[in-house]
């Protein structure tokens, strides 16, 4: 099957997929998870990318990333796979791929899209039964996005989607946690692992032309830049 070409524009957002080298369990401690996490704080200090959402899974990982013009989506997750790789290969003893060879970043369009992403995202650990209350599961997006104050890897000030269901954190922060302790509709379900398996964006009509309109604006502008002069 072939692969999408990924689109890279400042501030677009992306829901990221990778799993462990043929489905490999890649956290096995407590350590491990929180690991991680350290690496993405120091790569979104780096990059300068906001962090809607995530969820760290045994053998995989969800993250809803929305970029800077520090580093393409590719640029960032290269440098936190090769992180982490490193410390799990001197933790545990090993070598060769930890992570697959391509991870899956379908864009998502900052309005109800976002919300069901995000929603998909944080009830991993309901669906697969490894919780029966989402605040029960530590290494996910879930308690600092419905719990008032700042948190160090969530950026929930900068979601569109979500600075849209209040006027104030205390009303964002109880409409956000009624949307995602409810069942994801099996619609939508089923879409986003139709689009984290196939070629497609989870994003709107609207989004989508505003998508090719810059595309064709970059384009234009790389193909009318001026040849240089160099002096003989």
């Amino acid at each position: 099957m072939a692969y999408p070409v990924r689109i890279h524009l400042p501030d677009l957002i992306y829901h990221i997929l990778n799993r462990g080298n043929n489905r490999q369990v890649v956290f096995i401690e407590d350590k491990d998870y929180l690991r991680y996490l350290e690496i993405l704080k120091r790569y979104k200090e780096k990059f300068q990318f906001k962090i809607f959402a995530y969820c760290l899974m045994t053998n995989h990982i969800h993250l809803i990333l929305q970029i800077s013009d520090k580093a393409t989506i590719s640029k960032i997750m290269q440098s936190i796979t090769i992180a982490h790789t490193r410390y799990y290969h001197y933790t545990y003893h090993s070598s060769g791929h930890v992570w697959q060879g391509r991870f899956r970043s379908p864009l998502v369009s900052s309005d109800e899209y976002l919300l069901a992403a995000m929603r998909y995202v944080e009830q991993n650990p309901l669906r697969a039964g490894i919780v029966d209350d989402l605040k029960d599961y530590p290494y996910s997006s879930f308690i600092a996005n419905t719990t008032q104050g700042q948190d160090d890897l969530v950026d929930k000030e900068a979601n569109p989607a979500y600075l849209a269901l209040g006027r104030t954190e205390e009303e964002r922060n109880m409409s956000y946690l009624q949307i995602v302790s409810s069942s994801l509709e099996e619609d939508n379900l089923t879409e986003i692992r139709r689009i984290l398996k196939g070629n497609d964006n989870y994003i709107s009509d609207t989004f989508q032309q505003q998508i090719n309109e810059k595309l064709a604006l970059k384009k234009k502008r790389r193909v009318g830049r001026p040849s240089k002069i160099i002096n003989a």
